[in-house]
């Protein structure tokens, strides 16, 4: 039987889904948990991402240095900044532990509206970043070359050629691993079957590779189409655990194995060295991680199905939806989302300040602000592991672009609860507005109505009502619920102190509650956020953060 590696994404391509952050800390934890799990090749990040960069560093020095280490890969955009930054990111893992991931858009639809260069000047990005690679890594290490929206581009003959040229141009360079994409999702599978029996047929010196398969579930055939890949000769799938990912997600990999191993599958190809019993484990861990028990990506309705954060992304799409979406959203009940987070880049910063009536850049603000708002989205994002709200981002707009003060003018400083057992609850609080200390009393039908009625008094801040609200207790560490794979990864004291883990002591009893919060006013609404160690607390702070919000941004 073929052995088939698994490439997990979870960390580069999984990190792009909308609305959610992953911290440092959590990024090392999964990538030890996909290492303990089996995993062939870990994708850890995008180099040229500072953040990712980091992290990248750590997970290869700390990871990928031994016989049973999984591969350690950094993606990388046809630029040789890029390319660099990959090799530097992977440096600290063992030489035959390191892959650098070439990628570039082929399709007609990414060459028009995100690459915007000839064919010529792509073929010639590809072979000398391709060999750029190759050289920088030595006869050890492994380049993998994607070509993007593969799929698309090879819906015409034409196009089935042109696709095979950027191929056999990236193996000559000395690629040893090609991926070919799905990039929107929206291949069937015996069409994919087909582009790879075309692809093995007319590429020359496309046995001497490994062939990848990454689909994506726009459609919901992500699953079908890596299991009609590897029908048709594939040896690598790549995806992420939970079908986190860009939309409506990656395919979700270990679903694929249970295909494998359980399947209609079975026996046709080798998978036992992944560990299945920690599937369970390894998907909690990743919930946890994200802050979230939603999947996200459930396709059609999934929040995160039709919004984009990553800034390769986003600019396609705000130029012609299709160039990434192939479901008309508005036919579905849905709409395009652009929301900012950890691997927004400044061109959805820009987009963000375009649209919500900030001007232009070199007009009413330099690039500088940009950069530098750019950079507190990204850290944000990470510290609420969260994507930004609305009211989050404009507050940061308000301090960056149009340099307001960043402290708050309105803070909570004495709330006290008149519940009763019968009756209403009521609040008294005490907080202060510019400077001046303001008291207010309020009854509501349950306590956060209640002490929304009280903020109301005490600021004279109208609103016309709660929205939403959500309270998510943060627990890390040993003992923490979702953490449960921790006792198994035998994680040396260094590890356990770059962690916050020293000792094996947990933190997870002492991590706040974290509090969502989102009011109408009028015909906005106005969502923060709040923490403490008190779940109740949380919301109330969140409350209180909320009127502040208003009041800056009115």
């Amino acid at each position: 039987m073929n052995k088939i590696q698994i490439f997990d994404t979870t960390l580069r391509d999984g990190a792009q889904t909308a609305f959610i952050g992953i911290g440092p800390e959590d990024r090392y934890l999964i990538a030890r948990a996909l290492a303990y799990t089996g995993v062939d090749v870990i994708e850890a990040g995008f180099a040229a991402n500072t953040i990712d960069y980091l992290t990248l560093r750590v997970i290869s020095e700390k990871i990928g240095n031994s016989d049973n280490s999984p591969v350690i890969c950094s993606l990388a955009r046809a630029l040789p900044g890029d390319v660099e930054l990959a090799y530097q990111s992977v440096q600290p893992a063992r030489p035959d532990k390191r892959r650098i991931h070439v990628f570039i858009g082929t399709s007609e639809e990414l060459l028009e509206h995100s690459i915007e260069k000839p064919k010529t000047e792509v073929l010639k990005m590809i072979g000398d970043n391709v060999r750029k690679a190759r050289e920088l890594l030595g006869e050890q290490g492994q380049v993998q070359y994607s070509s993007e929206d593969a799929i698309r581009a090879m819906r015409t003959p034409e196009g089935k050629e042109w696709l095979a040229k950027t191929i056999e141009v990236a193996i000559e360079a000395g690629a040893d691993v090609i991926n070919i994409p799905d990039t929107t999702g929206s291949a069937t599978p015996r069409e994919y079957y087909d582009a790879i029996k075309y692809l093995k047929q007319n590429v020359e010196r496309i046995d001497k590779v490994v062939l990848s398969v990454h689909p994506h579930n726009d459609f919901g055939n992500a699953v079908p189409v890596a299991l009609s890949g590897l029908e048709a000769g594939v040896t690598q799938v790549e995806g992420c655990v939970n079908q986190l990912g860009e939309r409506a997600g990656n395919v979700d990999w270990p679903t694929v194995v249970a295909n494998l191993k359980w399947g209609g599958y079975q026996n046709l190809i080798d998978v036992d060295h992944i560990k299945t019993t920690e599937f369970k484990d390894l998907s909690n861990l990743v919930k946890a991680a994200i802050g979230t028990n939603r999947m996200l990506n459930h396709p059609l309705v999934g929040d995160s199905a039709f919004a984009q954060s990553s800034g390769i992304h986003v600019k396609g799409i705000l130029r012609n939806p299709n160039t990434y979406v192939i479901i008309p959203p508005e036919a579905v009940g849905r709409k395009i989302e652009v929301v900012l987070g950890q691997t927004s880049g400044m061109h959805t910063v820009y987009n963000f300040l375009k649209n919500n009536g900030y001007g232009e850049v070199d007009c009413d603000y330099s690039e500088k602000q940009i950069v530098l708002m750019t950079d507190a989205v990204k850290r944000m994002s990470m510290k609420n592991r969260s994507s930004l709200t609305h009211t989050e981002s404009k507050l940061l707009a308000e301090h960056y672009i149009k340099c307001q003060p960043l402290h708050p003018r309105i803070s909570l400083v004495h709330w006290q609860s008149i519940d009763q057992m019968y009756g209403r609850p009521e609040f008294e609080v005490a907080a202060v507005v510019d400077g001046k200390l303001k008291q207010g009393r309020g009854q509501g039908e349950g306590p956060v109505d209640g002490f929304i009625n009280a903020m109301v008094d005490a600021t004279g801040i109208t609103v016309d009502g709660l929205v939403d609200w959500q309270e998510m207790p943060q627990f890390f560490g040993f003992g923490a619920k979702g953490y449960e794979m921790l006792q198994k990864l035998g994680l040396t004291d260094s590890e356990k102190m770059m962690l916050g883990l020293s000792n094996g002591v947990s933190r997870g009893q002492e991590a706040p509650a974290h509090s969502i919060v989102e009011i109408a006013k009028g015909r906005e609404t106005y969502c923060c956020r709040g923490f403490s160690p008190k779940i109740t607390e949380a919301s109330y702070n969140a409350i209180a953060t909320t009127f502040d919000a208003m009041h800056r941004l009115e």
